[in-house]
């Protein structure tokens, strides 16, 4: 799992890595990235508005902001005011493999909007390692109606890793020989 990694190319296309296929369409989407306490830092939540989608590899989300040239910087070179000590991360990526996939979940509360609510494990160094039993999380709100569509997309490919790992690892117990006393 990465944070903030996630860079569109030119006419804002989505980089793939060798042999990946986009699942769905760029859908709109606003999410809140839960990060537990730990030994590096407080407990803390960021927010952003932006796109998601669905590869066979991981999930992507990527802010509005992220890479939008802002009025000021087509006619200056100067880099943009670093922010204070205090100022709060800002999220711009998340890129979330299925291999730190722990859980995916679609709620449909009664007085709020329905969401995607989903845990993983950081794999990366850009996230705090949350600790044994804790997971971070990530609560995504997906526009067009589209949320459970996303959702079932996930599980579905979360469910084919699962199965790929488990599927090696029956291979491998039955290539070794049986053991016969000399």
């Amino acid at each position: 799992m990465s944070i903030n990694s996630v860079h569109l190319t030119l006419g804002h296309n989505l980089p793939l890595q060798h042999g990946e296929d986009v699942l769905t369409a760029g859908h709109t989407a606003e999410v809140e990235l839960k990060v537990p306490a730990t030994i590096q830092g407080p407990k803390r939540s960021e927010t952003a508005k932006g796109r998601i989608w669905v590869t066979d590899h991981r999930v992507l989300f990527v802010a509005d902001t992220l890479d939008q040239p802002g009025p000021s910087s087509a006619g200056s070179n100067a880099p943009p005011n670093p922010p204070g000590y205090d100022a709060p991360p800002v999220l711009s990526s998340v890129e979330i493999p299925y291999v730190s996939l722990r859980t995916a979940t679609y709620n449909l509360p009664t007085f709020s909007a329905n969401h995607l609510l989903l845990t993983f494990v950081p794999s990366g160094t850009s996230l705090p390692n949350p600790g044994i039993g804790q997971f971070i999380e990530l609560k995504i709100w997906v526009g067009e109606g589209a949320g459970h569509a996303v959702w079932k997309r996930i599980e579905g490919e979360r469910s084919r890793v699962e199965e790929r790992s488990r599927g090696r690892g029956q291979e491998e117990e039955e290539g070794l020989p049986a053991y016969a006393p000399a």
